[in-house]
């Protein structure tokens, strides 16, 4: 028997319910806030993503499935939507048109260790407002990503914040950072040592417990901080409580990703036992720039969608629209069976036409579909231009079967399902 590959899964009955739902929420206060949505390929240049996310994240090293194809190109599937949508931004010709905000979500890729809620395979939604740099955008954004999560049912959250601060601020964080980590090198994994001489900042972000341990007592990138950038980060705290936002900060929130600056956040949960974030995000200053495009600032955001749908409760997302099925007593009523049939689909109303075995085994299938009428159409019921409406589980006392006239049979249907 063949399996799905591992880490990879499929997706049917209550979690297509839950995702549908996650991605009409997320679109509903998306189009509030002016956000359009965009579709990127599911596969990219390689390039587009060594050169924005950074060759010494987890992500690039360790993560993309990248492969060549028949044409030689090295081409990777995307493990995240932000590279893509700057890629689109510039080929596509739209930065004459800044400021832009795009809502995305699909297929993400990365080959990491499956556990729950974590897949090779997964879903992410995602928005990005490109061309304006203001701590007023920072928490609007923020504050959006929290009216989703309302809209879709999940309260039990804490947003973290931080800034990583201007270029000044990092290259002087840098250099107080490497000091301290080169005392305790001898102790760091592999990964983090060879980190250390290309990109120390990458280190915070180690998930060794070794590491994490040895990072606690890092110095503080908010020691760092140049003027303009504890001004910014201070102002967006402020909006953020004005905005009703709960946030803590951590000051080690570093993100994954090598183009965040400025503003980085989080999304944790406070139960359900899913310890990592099930999103997060942040400002990022020259990554347009990095695809030929103006110098210009933007800021964004994704969820894991499997996460999400973790957090929300089955029982919500398991009952179906109500379906009528329509059932032929023989082979005689079959025609004016399917007749009826189409008559229900070209007036939106959902059906199912069972006309294969005999009327048990066609009962018997329309309660395993959970249809809550049955139309049956007899040799009695075409003489007489009738429908025996058969009120499917009809609790004790209730109506369970009723002849209509089939010319009102849509009228009938519109007031009692």
């Amino acid at each position: 028997m063949f399996r799905p590959v591992r880490g990879m899964k499929d997706l049917y009955g209550v979690s297509v319910n839950k995702y549908n739902f996650i991605i009409e929420q997320a679109k509903h206060v998306g189009a509030k806030y002016g956000y359009n949505i965009i579709s990127t390929p599911l596969v990219e240049y390689t390039e587009v993503f060594q050169r924005s996310i950074g060759d010494e994240t987890d992500v690039v090293s360790k993560e993309m499935y990248t492969f060549s194809d028949k044409g030689d190109e090295s081409i990777t599937l995307r493990p995240e939507g932000t590279a893509g949508i700057m890629r689109a931004i510039v080929s596509e010709g739209m930065t004459q048109s800044l400021p832009l905000k795009f809502m995305y979500y699909g297929e993400m890729f990365r080959y990491d260790r499956p556990q729950k809620g974590r897949y090779r395979q997964f879903h992410q939604l995602g928005f990005e407002h490109v061309g304006d740099k203001s701590p007023y955008t920072d928490a609007l954004l923020i504050a959006m990503a929290s009216e989703i999560l309302g809209a879709i049912g999940v309260f039990d959250f804490k947003v973290l914040v931080n800034t990583l601060g201007d270029e000044e601020t990092r290259k002087d964080y840098t250099k107080g950072l490497v000091k301290y980590l080169s005392r305790q090198e001898a102790n760091l994994s592999d990964d983090s040592r060879r980190r250390l001489e290309k990109n120390p900042l990458r280190v915070l972000d180690s998930k060794d417990e070794r590491d994490r341990e040895i990072c606690a007592m890092a110095p503080l990138i908010s020691d760092y901080l140049s003027k303009e950038s504890g001004q910014y980060f201070e102002s967006v705290c402020e909006l953020l409580a004005k905005c009703g936002v709960n946030y803590e900060i951590d000051n080690f929130l570093v993100r994954g990703l090598d183009y965040y600056s400025e503003t980085a956040f989080e999304f944790k949960p406070t139960d359900f036992g899913v310890k990592d974030s099930f999103g997060g995000g942040g400002r990022y200053d020259h990554l347009l720039s990095v695809f030929g495009g103006p110098d210009v600032s933007g800021i964004g955001f994704a969820f894991g969608i499997e996460r999400l749908m973790i957090m929300l409760d089955n029982s919500k997302f398991t009952s179906t629209p109500a379906k009528i099925a329509v059932i032929p007593v023989s082979e005689g009523e079959t025609e004016a069976a399917f007749e009826l049939v189409q008559l229900l689909y070209n007036c939106d109303i959902p059906a199912e036409f069972l006309h294969l075995g005999n009327v048990s085994k066609k009962m018997k299938v329309a309660n395993r579909l959970e249809c809550s009428i049955a139309l049956i159409l007899g040799e009695e019921e075409l003489k007489n231009g009738t429908v025996t409406v058969k009120f499917m589980n009809a609790e004790s006392g209730a109506l369970k079967e009723k002849v209509v006239n089939r010319n009102g049979i849509i009228n009938f249907l519109r007031h009692n399902i």
